[in-house]
């Protein structure tokens, strides 16, 4: 079964309660780290000492800031599972200096033992990462820096999901999410604006859409969208893919198997 807990859908000005998109699969892998992940991934009854794995989608700002909270935390809750290996960080090159600067606001020179152990991994587009029964294959999102999506499957259930990342509309994202289960797509472009906004390679609600129809996915569910817009956004998405839904901050799906979503 793939479980995704939704710990921000918001962009990189979220207003009170809210978070940046970032995501918990199956209680131990993160995908982006918002401001305060570490905290709000509380609320989904996850610790940060349980995440062994994180990937990056890209390394602006809104996707990374959370990660010296994050590792400090895991570090700092060592004592809930001192059995922990390594966290695996993945992403792509941008992630080195995002890791140095890090460290440094870590203090980790003068303060090692608030760091945990981990591990540096650049993944690229075509490779796969295992991670127990899952297999999260690796692809490209168009953006204005080196920008990845993600495609999990579940190797038992065959259940599939897709997390677009930050992209504009392309065909490889298309041919990338083919047939998923659950296709998790950012939506920060103006819903009401004629064409994609060339300079920051969003998606329109309605992009998105067009991705979901065209890859015959299952079910959309629309992140990082403006949330005074919420409502401009799910009704263009919905003209053109009709089962679309906006994610909301501490919601969960279950992809329990092809054409099986749950949610809670």
């Amino acid at each position: 079964m793939l479980d995704v807990g939704f710990v921000g859908v918001g962009g990189t000005r979220p207003g009170h309660g809210e978070e940046a998109t970032c995501f918990v699969i199956n209680g131990c892998i993160l995908i982006d780290v918002g401001f305060n992940a570490a905290v709000n991934m509380q609320a989904l009854e996850v610790s940060p000492a349980d995440i062994d794995h994180v990937l990056f989608t890209h390394c602006h700002h809104d996707h990374v800031l959370g990660l010296p909270g994050l590792l400090f935390a895991r570090n700092n809750r060592a004592v809930e599972r001192p059995e922990a290996p390594p966290i695996q960080l993945h992403g792509p090159q941008d992630l080195t200096p995002v890791l140095s600067a890090t460290l440094a606001m870590l203090q980790a020179d003068r303060y090692p033992q608030v760091v945990p152990e981990y591990q540096v991994h650049h993944v690229y587009p075509g490779e796969c990462i295992e991670v127990g029964d899952l297999r999260i294959d690796v692809g490209r999102a168009f953006h204005p820096l080196d920008a990845r999506c993600y495609r999990f499957t579940d190797t038992v259930t065959r259940g599939s999901l897709v997390i677009s990342g930050d992209t504009a509309y392309h065909e490889g994202l298309v041919d990338f999410a083919r047939d998923c289960d659950v296709l998790i797509h950012e939506a920060a472009g103006d819903p009401e604006a004629e064409s994609v906004d060339m300079r920051y390679l969003h998606s329109r609600p309605q992009d998105a859409a067009r991705v979901a129809m065209e890859a015959s996915a299952s079910t959309l569910a629309l992140v990082h969208y403006p949330p005074a817009k919420g409502a401009a956004v799910l009704t263009k998405a919905k003209q053109v893919f009709p089962n679309a839904r906006l994610a909301r901050k501490g919601q969960r799906v279950q992809v329990l198997g092809p054409g099986q979503a749950a949610w809670v």
